[in-house]
Order: C-alpha cells, then structure tokens, then sequence
C-alpha cells in the first residue's frame, strides 16, 4: 500500500502559520516525521491560508522537496487553481514526481484536469462523483469511477498513475456509505485489468468522532482486503502503519517473518 502523507495541510495551525511565516522548519520536521514512518508521498494542501494560493503552493512544494525526494500530491477541490498551481510546480520541480490531487467525473473538470495531468507528467487522483455530489449508491461510485478511469486512460494516462477514490464519509453520519465505498473498490477492481490505484482520504471516517484512532485502524484493514492500494493518511501514526503492514502480511502480499515490521521498515529503507 502507498502511503500519503496528510500532515503537510493548512488546516492544521502550525502548518498553516509556517505558510504564512515562510517558516521551513516546521513544515520539513512533519516531512522528515512522516518518510521516517513510511510515508511514500507527501499531499500538500495549503488549506484556508490567505493571500497568493498560486506562490503559498509552489513554497510549500519546494519545502517539502528541499527535505524529501518523495512524490508530492498537488492537493486541492478547486480545479481553477490546479490549472494555475500544477504548471508552476513542475517548472520549480522537474525532476519531482508529482500526482494531481483531485478531478471529479464531472464533464467540465475532466476535461480540464486529465489534460493537464498527461501535460506535466502527472499522476491523477478521480473521486467517485460528478456534478450532482457524492452519491449514495455503490452503483453511482462505480458508474463515476468507470468513466473517469476510461477518459483519463484515452488521454495517453497510464493506468497506474490513475487513482480512484470512492469518497468515504464520516461514519456519524453517513454510516451505510461505508460498505458502499468497499463495494465500489471491488466492483472497480474488475472493470480493467490491469485496475488502477484506490485511495481514501482516511480520516474522513472519523471526522468528529471520539474514538478516531480506532476507526481509521480498523477501517483502513477493512479497506486493503477490498483491494484499496493508498490511503491518505498520518504516517507517524505507528499503530495505524502497523495495522496497514500486518493487513498485507496476512493478505500474503509480505513474506512472513517473526519481525514482520521491522522487515517491512528495513524493505523501505527506514
């Protein structure tokens, strides 16, 4: 499973005041946290800075990439930005690999965002929804998944730089769409072969809940034996990292040993 890191996000306070301050040490302690705990990609998202959303980006990319040779996942729901951000940040970093994060099925949006994902080389994050919202129907997320899978895949992307994301819901309030995002991951499993990516943002499940640390864990097992390949996600969560290591060993996709974790640490160079 890969690993996106959440952490490097303007909502969280100290991020959001390193981005205004241009304070790089914050920010490339929470990356230098995050690769230590087996973070394979740091998700940027500036969050509700204000001020110039195009330069807090690209600084913020740059910082990440001063500390890291990580991929880095352009992050944000406005695609009028991606198109100024994306652009900006390949020219400040060509040699990073960098995915697109994220496009809905909607007509409009694919037909700007998978464009500019095949342009600079980019990998592309698809939800599960279109221009009516997330939909409550596994056959819906499988229908928008489908799609943007097929338009992104005819415009010269490669499928294993298309991820799909199902759209999880806090379980206080959307409880029944969280089978039905298990479901979608199966049904999409088989619609090509070879399938693309499937990723959540995981913490969507708890947002608000008390017991979040467990309800990320047991959701993220549930999630791999669906067939989800990443997650968005705090990597410097150890236990939430064990649980993801411990899934896969039990699903046979690591060889067995009585130090399963470690050897999973020493395999990733950590």
């Amino acid at each position: 499973m890969q690993i996106f890191s959440e952490r490097i996000n303007g909502m969280y306070r100290d991020v959001r005041s390193a981005i205004k301050e241009r304070n790089k040490e914050v920010v490339q302690a929470h990356v230098k946290e995050q690769v230590a705990g087996g973070a394979d990609v740091i998700d940027v998202n500036i969050g509700p800075v204000k001020g110039d959303p195009v330069g807090n980006f690209v600084w913020l990319a740059q910082t990440v990439q001063e500390a890291t040779d990580k991929t880095i996942s352009v992050d944000s729901a406005k695609p009028k930005l991606l198109l100024e951000v994306v652009p900006k940040v390949r020219e400040a970093l060509p040699d990073t690999k960098l995915v697109i994060n994220s496009s809905t099925a909607a007509a409009d949006n694919m037909e700007k965002l998978i464009p500019l994902a095949f342009e600079q080389n980019c990998g592309i994050i698809g939800l599960c929804m279109d221009q009516e919202g997330v939909p409550g129907s596994v056959e819906k997320r499988v229908e928008c998944g489908a799609t943007f899978m097929m338009m992104a895949m005819e415009a010269g992307i490669a499928v294993e730089n298309i991820y799909l994301d199902p759209i999880v819901l806090p379980v206080n309030v959307g409880a029944q769409q969280l089978p039905n995002v298990l479901e979608a991951i199966r049904q999409l499993s088989v619609v090509n072969d070879p399938p693309p990516g499937f990723i959540i943002g995981l913490s969507n499940v708890s947002t608000k809940c008390l017991k979040n640390n467990l309800l990320n864990r047991t959701y993220l097992v549930m999630c791999l034996a669906a067939g989800l390949t990443a997650a968005i996600m705090d990597a410097a969560d150890a236990e939430l990292v064990e649980a993801a290591v411990t899934t896969e060993l039990l699903m046979n996709k690591h060889l067995y040993s009585d130090d399963f974790v470690k050897a999973w640490r020493i395999q990733k160079g950590i």
